[in-house]
């Protein structure tokens, strides 16, 4: 009996958001019988996929067979990492994630399937015509096997195997011990000045009656830019960078170590290498030249933002030796603003409450790209009595596209970020026993930690928290508008690593723009959007303090690069300083920093963090030519689906934004737009 996933992939049809959430399991013991059921599913159509003599391989029988395979190992894995991500049973809830993970490498990874394409190649290709499409995933595969070792000895091919199963296993325990941590700190309510009482009271009270802040991302942005106790902000900051220390400190080395001996058994320097052979930036080199290139451009505009902050820092911020502690710069910055352009970002919170700025997001999507929503406030029987749901319609709502779940409030030991996962890509396939097309819908979560509601107030959206909604709701709309006749190639998961950014910081555009705020603002209390006055500041003031976000991407991305390119065991510390001294300009180091033990995107990462900065700089390009055209303009926004979304990683992405700008992306749209309005923020600093 074939599992529900293995239905689905095939054709079975999810009617209804309930379909859909059955695909997610409310209890570990479900998820685990489900990733049984699928794990039997991988070893019944890999041997399928070996009985094969040579002669009779075709596409169909072999390529497209090991894509469903390796499809249904996906989206077992996705429900898993789900699962791991929001069950309260922490105890046992990675154990699904862990599974699958370790046993997909055993079936998976068998040299056999690499013999099978091989015989395609060699008896099968020649009697089919394929598709541009085939024909591009077919070599991608077998590059794939090769980059993966596929092709050398039974020994050597051992080896490779046993070793990933031991990095999967380091990549889970790193993992786990991050989303277990449950660091906090307490203080005194009279301690906590500057901080809303609608916070405050929302927060737990320890035997003392003292206030608990958990150290997540919630908090830390209702923290650091608004406390006025030095004290707080200090204590709170060197706690946030010491979460899952020092266990992930060895976790982290085995991590590294087992990447680096994994590499060098196939050939490369290091890790670094490895990876990026697979993605657009296919060097260490390319992606040292990048990085450099761009803190070359922002560091000076850092120098002016600096100047900037420290001539309205508040009393209890003191330089030391001219520099910041990294724990005032979230308050300086916000003080500047304050003074600078009178915006205070948690009174223009009160325009955005959630149901409101939903709402015209939705409106802002089914305009531009075609479609159509049902918003489904509550769903009965999810995981958690908040999970709210979107089914996703064509503009005629003549056939549903997808599904997406919202699990948008912070609770305790809850994953702590925001993320987008996809459960079931869209994708087109076809029945080789019927011959019939059919369209498989996207499954999609969201998973974030926005300010819940308090007393008779509604949840609200911060801008940035909104601007945060837009990126991760770009992931799953990427998912909804992807369609591809392979599950390795559609979607948000299917295009290479350092594109996969671009679609959703392309969307957080939007919410820069005064009347797409309109759009989504309405005061909580009387309904009013924002105000044309408060919208103008906030434009003006947008790269106030943004150079600070800009070297800190630049940190985190030459932290992960150098981690996977430096010899092992690396000295921890002694990098995370020297990247620190050289990336972050006018920045105080801390002794205590132990970031690496919390940095969680260098389990799926890797060395490729970059991808941020590569995707925002390239997103801002592609934004310019829809701005050219109007940012509701369905014209302009048919090409965006058709040349970008639509494809996902069945083209290489350089021919996909080229195809879209009539030329090669550049970063320099990004830069030159910084260098413009800094000049024009000195400008009216002086006037």
């Amino acid at each position: 009996m074939h599992s529900n996933f293995l239905k689905i992939l095939r054709g079975k049809p999810i009617q209804t958001i309930y379909d859909a959430l059955a695909l997610i399991p409310r209890e570990v013991s479900d998820a685990l019988s489900m990733v049984d059921e699928a794990i039997a599913d991988v070893i019944a159509l890999k041997k399928e996929i070996l009985s094969f003599a040579p002669e009779n391989r075709t596409y169909a029988n072999t390529v497209a067979a090991y894509d469903e395979m390796t499809g249904l190992v996906f989206v077992a894995s996705s429900m898993a990492g789900i699962v791991k991500q929001v069950s309260a049973d922490i105890h046992m809830r990675a154990a699904p994630h862990c599974k699958i993970q370790q046993e997909s490498i055993k079936i998976c990874k068998d040299a056999a399937l690499y013999k099978a394409f091989c015989e395609y190649r060699d008896y099968g290709m020649s009697r089919e015509t394929l598709s541009s499409e085939q024909q591009y995933f077919f070599k991608k595969a077998m590059a794939d096997f090769k980059r993966s070792g596929y092709d050398k000895g039974a020994d050597a091919f051992a080896h490779l195997s046993h070793l990933e199963e031991e990095m999967q296993q380091a990549c889970s325990a790193f993992d786990s011990t991050l989303d277990n941590d449950v660091t906090s700190v307490a203080f005194l309510e009279e301690e906590l000045t500057g901080i809303t009482p609608e916070f405050i009271a929302a927060q737990h009270r320890d035997e003392q009656g003292r206030v608990v802040l958990l150290c997540n991302r919630t908090t830390l942005s209702a923290i650091l830019p608004h406390c006025s106790n030095e004290m707080v902000r200090r204590t709170f900051k060197k706690a946030y960078e010491r979460r899952a220390f020092p266990a992930n400190a060895d976790n982290l080395q085995r991590m590294l170590a087992l990447r680096h001996e994994y590499a060098v058994a196939l050939g490369y320097e290091n890790y670094a290498a490895y990876a990026l052979a697979g993605y657009m930036m296919e060097t260490p080199a390319q992606v040292h030249d990048f990085l450099d290139t761009y803190f070359a451009r922002i560091r000076p505009l850092a120098e002016r933002d600096f100047a900037n902050i420290i001539s309205t820092l508040p009393d209890d911020v003191v330089l030391v030796d001219g520099k910041l502690q990294s724990w005032d710069v979230p308050y300086a910055v916000a003080t500047y603003e304050k003074i600078h352009s009178e915006l205070d970002q948690r009174q223009i919170a009160h325009y955005f409450p959630v149901d409101k700025a939903v709402a015209g997001i939705f409106a802002i999507y089914e305009k531009f790209m075609g479609l159509s929503f049902d918003y489904h406030a509550t769903i009965d029987g999810a995981w958690h009595e908040s999970i709210q749901g979107i089914t996703v319609y064509t503009k005629d709502r003549s056939r549903v596209l997808g599904y997406i779940f919202l699990d948008l409030y912070p609770r305790p030991q809850k994953y702590s970020h925001a993320c987008c996962w996809e459960v079931t890509p869209r994708v087109l396939r076809h029945d080789v026993h019927s011959g019939m097309l059919y369209e498989v819908p996207s499954v999609s979560v969201i998973i974030a930690n926005f300010p819940k509601p308090h007393g008779d107030r509604p949840a609200l959206f911060l801008h940035s928290d909104i601007t945060t909604f837009f990126h991760e709701f770009g992931h799953a709309i990427h998912n909804v508008l992807s369609c591809t006749s392979h599950t390795q190639t559609s979607g948000s998961m299917g295009v290479m690593l350092d594109f996969v950014e671009l679609p959703s910081q392309i969307m957080e555009e939007w919410m820069w723009r005064s009347d797409m705020l309109r759009l989504v603002s309405g005061h909580y209390q009387t309904g009013e959007p924002l105000p044309d006055e408060i919208i103008q500041k906030m434009v003006a003031a947008r790269t106030s303090g943004r150079s600070f976000f800009e070297m800190n991407q630049v940190y985190y991305s030459n932290v992960s690069l150098a981690l996977h390119e430096r010899s092992i065991p690396v000295d921890l510390d002694g990098l995370l300083h020297e990247m620190y001294t050289t990336y972050m300009q006018g920045l105080v180091w801390d002794e205590g920093n132990k970031f690496y033990t919390s940095f969680g995107h260098l389990t799926g990462y890797g060395p490729c963090y970059y991808g941020y900065s590569i995707s925002r700089t390239y997103a801002h390009d592609v934004f310019s030519r829809i701005e050219e055209h109007g940012l509701l303009n369905e014209a302009i926004g048919k090409q965006f689906v058709e040349i970008i979304l639509r494809p996902g990683g069945s083209v290489h992405p350089r021919e996909l934004l080229a195809k879209f700008l009539g030329r090669p992306a550049s970063s320099d749209t990004y830069t030159q737009w910084l260098e413009r309005e800094a000049v024009k923020n000195k400008r009216g600093n002086h006037v």
